[in-house]
């Protein structure tokens, strides 16, 4: 994480040579999406952020318990090559223009380590299906929240796939002939013939649903780690009933959202508009993603619950704890900016497609930037910050940080990408990332000086 912010912060330096939002770096065969802008965010954030969440489930449900083979080659790859993995993927989004520039390596650099990615994956998916067996408390006794974790972690990693096909066919085209059949064969029902034109709907349609499928599944094992790192097996039966019927309605909806993006992102299925009404109406797929906030909605109203009768180490009501309630304030604001105003935005599209173009166009930006990327990899600063036991100063210090910057981006970012287009809201939302990366580097600086001698608090899951 603290390679991630360190790219985010001269981001702006390398985009005055290298422009992140330049149509002609695109590629041939994905014309309407920011090929540099997307290098850019996979090496840059997203990488690093995953290797982190990836971590976390790691120390969080107690595979460092897990001996023998397996467990060692979890350690090497999650700990020894996704150390490497991070700058190789990041210096490679930074400086990945085309996959031709600079002689093909920044474009070159990013394939080994999102490999490393795979293999991470491949390894902890395996850990977690044996783990019950292994560590002899069997596959009944570790809860529903477990087997939805499984489950998202599977959900990514087929998206993943999903999106190194995409990737080919922007890089290679239709060839070799076997993918050109594959295309014509998909596309000729929906466009009625084969021709440069079918390849791009195709290439533009798997890099979409690839994208698509993957934030809302990571964002649903987010979900789950927040309850785990916060007593989920100290929740009372009401709280855990209703947080079971959250976890319950995720996991249809990530066999939703996996089923809706494959069948239109590699197959020929034609996502329909649901309450249309001339150019407005919700796209279905929004409909099923949204489902994953929905589920999500019971897990939040039963941690608050249990967050009014807990306290942290210090001695402070849980429900006032500033880090908590940054984490609350994340959820909060991704509802508000996600299915608030995307939903809104939708059904007035006669607005937002013709005359409000601009502020649609805003607020694309703003919606993926500040609600998909920033605010979910924020949480996952407060999940690492919560396995060393922070003394309440420091939780004090981060979480302030956390929900001013929080706030302010929110405000300003709304407010230009709604209201205004106005430059200085702009600046300010900016200005508002800036304190939150303030607050991230807050905690890192107490991880360093707490060292091993911290206290790793693991999940009720591991607990006798």
């Amino acid at each position: 994480m603290a390679w991630a912010v360190g790219l985010m912060a001269i981001a702006p330096v390398v985009n005055t040579v290298t422009p992140f939002l330049n149509d002609s770096y695109n590629s041939h065969w994905t014309p309407d999406i920011l090929y540099r802008l997307n290098m850019y965010w996979h090496g840059g954030l997203f990488l690093p952020w995953v290797i982190v969440l990836l971590a976390v489930i790691y120390s969080r449900v107690g595979l460092d318990r897990l001996g023998g083979f397996l467990g060692k080659l979890l350690r090497v790859f999650l700990f020894g090559f996704g150390i490497l993995a991070a700058p190789l993927a990041g210096i490679g989004g930074m400086f990945n223009v085309t996959d031709k520039f600079a002689f093909g390596i920044p474009h070159l650099l990013e394939y080994p380590a999102f490999a490393v990615l795979d293999l991470i994956s491949i390894t902890l998916i395996i850990s977690l299906l044996l783990y019950p067996r292994f560590s002899g408390r069997g596959y009944k006794s570790l809860g529903i929240p477990y087997y939805v974790l499984l489950l998202c972690v599977i959900g990514a990693f087929i998206a993943a796939m999903l999106g190194y096909f995409a990737a080919y066919i922007t890089v290679s085209g239709p060839s070799p002939p076997i993918f050109a059949h594959y295309i014509n064969s998909t596309m000729y029902p929906v466009l009625g013939y084969y021709n440069s034109t079918s390849v791009v709907t195709f290439a533009q349609d798997a890099v979409t649903s690839h994208s698509h499928a993957m934030l809302p599944i990571i964002m649903a094992g987010i979900v789950v780690l927040v309850a785990m790192s916060y007593g989920h097996s100290r929740w009372s039966r009401a709280e855990k009933a209703a947080s079971t019927t959250g976890f319950l309605i995720m996991a249809g909806a990530i066999f939703g959202t996996l089923w809706v993006y494959l069948s239109s992102g590699v197959g020929n299925y034609t996502i329909p508009t649901l309450f249309a009404s001339g150019p407005n109406g919700i796209a279905e797929d929004d409909i099923i993603t949204g489902l994953v906030g929905a589920g999500a909605l019971f897990v939040l109203a039963a941690l608050l619950s249990f967050s009014r009768r807990t306290r942290t180490e210090g001695g402070t009501i849980l429900a006032r704890d500033p880090l908590f309630l940054s984490t609350i304030a994340s959820w909060v604001l991704i509802y508000l900016v996600i299915p608030v105003n995307g939903f809104y935005i939708e059904l007035h599209e006669s607005y937002y497609g013709a005359a409000g173009a601009a502020f649609d166009a805003a607020y694309t930006r703003f919606h993926q930037d500040f609600a998909f990327f920033a605010l979910p990899a924020l949480v996952t600063t407060v999940l690492v910050l919560e396995l060393y036991n922070m003394p309440s100063r420091a939780r004090k210090i981060v979480g302030y940080l956390y929900l001013s910057g929080q706030v302010l981006a929110y405000v300003a970012g709304e407010t230009y990408s709604i209201f205004t287009l106005n430059p200085v809201a702009l600046a300010l939302a900016v200005f508002g990332g800036a304190v939150m990366m303030a607050g991230v580097v807050v905690g890192l600086r107490y991880i360093r000086k707490a060292g091993p001698a911290a206290t790793l608090d693991r999940a009720e899951l591991t607990s006798p």
